[in-house]
């Protein structure tokens, strides 16, 4: 007689599913506790110390709990953590619309306060953790198997020596922190390239942090306000939001407005944190942008030898539009990583497809609604993509369609429709563009006179203009697009004649290696640019290229298509600075240019050490002009990030006196009266008034109204400079004292700067 089985599965499976739900429990908690961490700061967020913890746990919670709630696994945002903030700024930008645009609904003065945006954040994140009880133990992030970030922490030296030069000439003082910093990044990304394969692979990003972060705060810290063109206008946007805690959705003509990234997210970091708007812009918006080449590092690994991959991050650090342009950008600094995290989206196979899906195209409308040509530029890539994708595969293994690809461009393309028509009305540059591409055309190569090769890679560089060229040019243009303008009857006198700006660019001390620094820095630039045009179409039609390697080629071929026809056309460079469109796309251009390394490095050992050894000392020739330092040592001026002195440091450096002076014209001013400031002056100006479109930059004898205000910066009253542009043409010439004060009033003044009036 056998004895009856023990059936011991049902007991085991109720224990294991114990076990799951005290797992999930648990890590449920532990986002709970966070969030009630949040709730419990943001009361005393007026402490440096609450300050200190609340940003980095809005840069991090809200991303893991979105990510949860999308099933994201936990190994794949552990070999992509860059999903953690990109999450985050979703899950901000999204709480922080809803909140505003439910408060303009019911009649709330403030949505964007303290109190409505942390309980907006609260319930929104409340919301996820509750759809993502059921998630299976994968989602988990293996925390316990990361490196214990103390170890990994040496690197952020950098950036806080960086922070401590920039506030020393800040103050006054010499430049010699600041020098010694650039010369560090110089070394640290050298000698970690060269040392790679022995490294610690998590240590490469965080070099990559590292460096990257401290060039952008050599120039964000720079000056009393904002540093840069285009933040000056973008700061008035967030202050505004900051001061009246509402953002109206309709912006008609006004493009910065309707971004969030410059007007929703700034107020709530400042409405939760404490920090003011000032330094969201200065010191928190660097920090997320510097993740930029992370991503890019972490994308290039998945296809490139981490040596490689690391250099296709590090060329990005090199770039001057990377550190000194991109923290001038409020908007693309946030766009851009998304931009990276879409693109690292859809070529992740580690992601379940419908997270897949559901993530990229989150990530899509996020671009939209921070940065419209971030936007545009992703839309034509992405578009470009799939139509070559369906082309090569027949006859290279890859999908005729993918999926995530094709859901990302609908997300981004119907969102752009959709948020910059009838939502914000705020299409007004793309009207433009449609305007300028029919009275001008495609404008092939305007300046090719130059240099043909270094047109098409740099895109079209500003003409300089002689005071009497600029003078004749100028008053035409007057003439014909400004005739409301009357001048006075003396402004063509002989005598106020346009002038040289007073003074001299510094000597330059060893000009032949000046020269041949500036060559150098020139022949590298372009070969990488080609390297990494003829890298993308090689992984596209080799045999052998593993399907994702092949899906980053097509999105490489697709941006050469598009960075050809912008540098190739003035209008188009008109619209989207060629710069900044070769930054973006060297998320993927990067790896193009790494392969073709790769390849010419080959088997062979002396081939290997050449090609390192030059890749390693074009890195070096990058940076070294790049940030400034040829200029230092050998002459013509040094950078603003390691002096008080040069063109971008009287543009884009900001005192409290210029400050004071713009918003006291400002309050005189009444709206339809002329006010004139040149390139110089403007940009304090937009800052504390937000004038744009109806501020005129020519201030010469013959384009001065009879009633006009005329402001005068620092650099006009002190140094005596007056800078314009027209039509791709700049003009420096001496500031028309003589004119201005037989003609006009001088209704303030402060020492350093003045304002004319009659």
């Amino acid at each position: 007689m056998s004895l009856p089985r023990l059936d011991i599965s049902q007991p085991a499976s109720i224990a294991a599913v114990r076990e799951a739900a005290l797992v999930a429990g648990r890590r449920i908690g532990v986002h709970l506790a966070a969030l009630a961490l949040i709730a419990l700061l943001v009361p005393v967020r007026g402490a440096w110390a609450a300050q200190v913890l609340l940003i980095p746990l809005l840069i991090v919670g809200p991303g893991v709990i979105l990510l949860r709630a999308l099933r994201v696994p936990g190994a794949a945002i552990a070999a992509f953590p860059v999903y953690v903030p990109c999450a985050s700024l979703v899950v901000l930008l999204g709480s922080g619309l809803v909140v505003d645009l439910t408060g303009l609904l019911f009649g709330v003065a403030a949505p964007l306060s303290s109190g409505p945006v942390l309980v907006g954040l609260e319930i929104v994140c409340a919301g996820l953790l509750a759809s993502s009880w059921t998630c299976p133990p994968q989602v988990g992030i293996p925390w316990r198997a990361l490196p214990h970030p103390l170890t990994l922490a040496w690197p952020l030296i950098f950036p806080v020596v960086a922070a401590a030069g920039a506030l020393r000439l800040n103050s006054g003082l010499g430049g010699g922190v600041a020098l010694v910093c650039v010369v560090a990044c110089v070394l640290l990304l050298v000698v970690t390239f060269v040392l790679a394969p022995r490294l610690d692979g998590n240590r490469l990003p965080v070099i990559l942090y590292a460096a990257g972060l401290a060039m952008m705060w050599s120039f964000s810290l720079r000056g009393s306000l904002v540093y840069g063109f285009d933040i000056a206008s973008e700061y008035h946007a967030m202050q505004q939001t900051v001061l009246t805690g509402v953002w109206h959705p309709a912006h008609p003509g006004d493009a910065y407005g309707a971004l969030l990234s410059v007007t929703v997210l700034p107020a709530l970091l400042h409405s939760l944190s404490g920090v003011s708007g000032l330094l969201v812009f200065k010191v928190v918006y660097p920090v997320i942008g510097a993740m930029f080449p992370v991503a890019v590092y972490l994308l290039a690994a998945r296809v490139l030898s981490r040596p490689w991959a690391f250099a296709a991050a590090a060329f990005i650090v090199t770039q001057a539009t990377f550190f000194q342009q991109l923290p001038a950008l409020a908007r693309q600094e946030i766009a851009l990583l998304l931009f990276a995290a879409m693109i690292a989206v859809m070529l992740d196979t580690r992601l379940p497809r419908r997270s897949q899906w559901i993530l990229a195209g989150l990530l899509g409308l996020g671009i939209t609604v921070s940065h419209y040509s971030t936007a545009y530029l992703a839309i034509a890539m992405l578009g470009l993509a799939l139509v070559l994708q369906v082309a090569v595969s027949r006859f290279r293994e890859v999908p005729r369609v993918s999926w995530p690809v094709l859901i990302a461009f609908g997300a981004a393309l119907a969102s752009a429709l959709v948020w910059y028509g009838p939502v914000t009305q705020s299409a007004s540059n793309v009207s433009q563009f449609a305007a300028a591409l029919k009275a001008s055309g495609p404008d092939l190569l305007p300046n090719h006179a130059g240099n043909l090769l270094a047109s098409y890679f740099q895109g079209e560089s500003a003409k300089q203009l002689q005071p009497a060229q600029y003078a004749t040019l100028i008053h035409g243009y007057y003439a014909v697009h400004a005739p409301y303008v009357t001048p006075l009857a003396d402004a063509g006198s002989p005598a106020y004649a346009l002038r040289q700006p007073p003074g001299s660019a510094p000597p330059v001390r060893w000009p032949l290696g000046y020269n041949a620094l500036s060559l150098l820095e020139l022949l590298v630039q372009q070969l990488a640019n080609l390297l990494a045009a003829v890298g993308a179409l090689l992984i596209v039609v080799q045999r052998k290229t593993p399907v994702i390697a092949r899906q980053v080629g097509l999105l490489g071929l697709a941006a050469v298509l598009i960075l050809t026809a912008i540098r190739l056309s003035g209008t188009l460079a008109q619209s989207y600075n060629p710069q900044r469109a070769f930054l973006q796309t060297m998320t993927v251009l990067g790896i193009g240019l790494c392969w073709s390394l790769r390849l010419l490095a080959g088997r062979p050992r002396w081939r290997q050490i050449g090609v390192l050894v030059l890749a390693a000392a074009s890195m070096a020739v990058l940076l070294v002009t790049a940030g400034g330092l040829s200029g230092a040592v050998l002459g013509s001026g040094a950078g603003t990030n390691l002096a008080n002195s040069g063109g971008d440091y009287q543009q884009f450096s900001m005192t409290a006196p210029e400050l004071a002076s713009a918003s006291w014209l400002g309050r005189a001013a009444r709206p339809g009266q002329l006010v004139y400031a040149d390139r110089y002056g403007e940009l304090r100006l937009y800052a504390m008034n937000g004038y744009g479109p109806g501020t005129l930059s020519d201030i010469t004898p013959l384009t001065l109204d009879q009633h006009a205000w005329v402001y005068a910066s620092s650099t006009n009253v002190v140094d005596g400079f007056t800078n314009s542009f027209l039509a791709g043409q700049s003009a420096t010439y001496a500031f028309p004292f003589g004119f201005l004060r037989a003609n006009y009033d001088t209704v303030y003044t402060d020492g350093t700067s003045e304002v004319f009036h009659r």
